[in-house]
């Protein structure tokens, strides 16, 4: 790798802090419903190790051995920050989206520029892989506003680190190794297929390359032991925080996982038709082009056959966990509960399609001396085009105006962007409900007013979903009494039914509640049983 100008580095580096700092700034005042559903979740864990007598009557958050085994090294991670946001978890998440940013455009360039070793390849590749791509299962590959700063987002803002450090030296390695099996703890299903992409790496480029020569069997082994000793907090806390032991009707678990989950999780070949999507496309097809491209270049074809062989790994190992893991629950009469998950490791697939495109373009731009010379023009043309991607006049346009690119820069860095209240009528009855009713009370409502107004809810499927690995009884029990709500006639025969369980407070949009109407915000009406 050639070493890098100051100049260049310099731009780099200015590049991402702008972005940082710009995205920070816009969300300075951000409000909960600004959040993602999962983070959602996850802040009403930090909230109750912060005080264990918050969400004593909550669906999942009455105990908290629940949820001990969800991603602790974010939950913990946020708690800390929060320490500095006086406990506001929406700018505690903007300050680890702050860290996130910076972390994600520096070490995703530096890790392209090591192997693509040209300057505006890299820097361009690594602009745009901030963008949003929407991927199967409803997972996002990107970095963007303050909903996308979730455990995945933490996880692939350091994934490069491990590659980075990568060489011929086995103790470099070595460090690699627990390095890609600390980050793993972030989370652990994106984890799981960094490490597998990682051993692949490794293994292909000693097949292909040659580039591995100390890769004998016993210091291979002392790799997946590194990997194995860097998984070791998650792996405890996971293991010994749930069980798969069936102490449960199955058959009413699999009703109320059929329910919560959708059903391409457990079918593979549903889920694989996901794929099959021009957005998608569009990083698997350069594969292709780029096998052919090289069909007269021995070294450049490998690499392209590396690549290639990489997103089938990516793809196949995570997709066959699934008939697995029911083959195994079947033998042994047990209720494993993660190949819903690890399906989800696919989404890393889209990693061997950046690079693949950095090397097709570097190699069309060096085999023509105008485009060398024309190409950092070009870059900065897209640039610029970035601060009008969120413009009514460019979002009709393929490409700049759909989400890979109008998703890379803030609002505030954005010419014509449409400016809408951030703050939502949920926003303004979530802090109704915090200021004028008791810690204690029970709400029935959206999984929002959970963690925005630090307040029990009950019957909410988003918060159901944690229950599936840490309690699979009281998944059970909420999925009846969903049951039961639905086989009701009447909004008298709801309100009877919450007073069996002492909700105090229905949160809904229905006008015609049996009950005292409290407060109202916009379409939203809270009403006290």
């Amino acid at each position: 790798m050639k070493r890098l100008g100051k100049y260049k580095l310099l731009l780099v580096i200015t590049i991402n802090i702008i972005i940082a700092v710009a995205y920070f700034i816009d969300n300075k005042d951000a409000n909960y419903s600004e959040l993602s559903s999962d983070i959602q979740n996850i802040i009403p864990v930090a909230q109750k190790f912060d005080n264990p007598q918050l969400f004593t009557h909550d669906l999942y958050l009455d105990n908290l051995s629940n949820v001990k085994y969800y991603t602790p090294f974010y939950v913990q991670s946020l708690r800390f920050i929060a320490k500095f946001t006086n406990y506001n978890y929406v700018q505690a998440i903007n300050v680890l989206g702050l860290f996130c940013h910076l972390a994600f455009g520096i070490l995703w360039f530096f890790l392209l520029y090591k192997y693509i070793n040209s300057f505006w390849v890299a820097l361009f590749v690594s602009i745009l892989m901030r963008g949003i791509i929407w991927l199967p299962g409803l997972e996002i590959w990107g970095i963007s506003d303050l909903w996308t700063i979730m455990p995945r987002t933490v996880y692939i803002s350091l994934l490069p680190l491990p590659f980075l450090i990568l060489s011929k030296t086995f103790y470099k390695n070595v460090i690699a190794a627990i390095l890609i099996g600390l980050i793993f703890n972030f989370h652990p299903i994106t984890g799981l297929g960094g490490i597998l992409l990682f051993v692949s790496f490794l293994s292909l480029t000693q097949i292909y390359f040659k580039k591995q020569e100390w890769l004998t069997l016993t210091k291979s082994i002392t790799i997946l032991i590194c990997i194995l000793i860097g998984m070791l907090p998650f792996i405890l806390t996971y293991f010994g925080k749930t069980t798969s032991e069936v102490t449960y009707n199955i058959m009413d678990f699999n009703a109320a996982f059929n329910a919560r989950i959708p059903e391409y999780f457990s079918q593979p070949l549903l889920y694989l038709k996901q794929w099959f999507h021009f957005k998608t496309l569009f990083f698997i097809l350069p594969l292709g082009l780029y096998y052919i491209w090289t069909l007269k270049k021995n070294e450049a074809h490998l690499k392209a056959k590396t690549l290639i062989i990489l997103t089938f790994i990516l793809v196949l190992v995570p997709t066959i966990s699934v008939p697995i893991e029911q083959m195994v629950n079947k033998s042994l009469g047990l209720n494993l509960r993660l190949s819903f998950q690890l399906i989800r490791v696919q989404k890393v697939a889209i990693i061997p399609g950046f690079f693949t495109l950095a090397f097709l373009l570097n190699d069309i731009i060096k085999s023509n001396k105008t485009i060398v010379k024309a190409f950092p023009y070009l870059v900065g043309l897209y640039f610029a085009l970035l601060t009008f991607s969120q413009s009514p006049w460019l979002q009709k346009i393929p490409f700049i105006g759909d989400d890979i690119s109008n998703t890379i820069l803030p609002h505030n860095l954005s010419f014509f962007s449409a400016i809408t209240d951030s703050e939502l009528d949920i926003d303004r009855m979530s802090k109704y409900i915090q200021n004028n009713t008791n810690s204690l009370d029970l709400i029935c409502g959206s999984h929002i007013y959970r963690g925005a107004a630090r307040r029990s809810v009950v019957f909410d499927g988003k918060g159901a979903s944690m229950l599936i690995e840490g309690n699979p009884e009281q998944f059970i029990t909420w999925h009846m009494r969903q049951q039961k709500i639905s086989s009701l006639n009447s909004m008298q025969e709801v309100v009877d039914y919450l007073k069996l369980f002492d909700v105090d407070y229905f949160v809904t949009r229905n006008k015609d509640v049996p009950a005292t109407l409290v407060h109202l915000e916009g379409p939203i009406f809270l009403y006290k049983l």
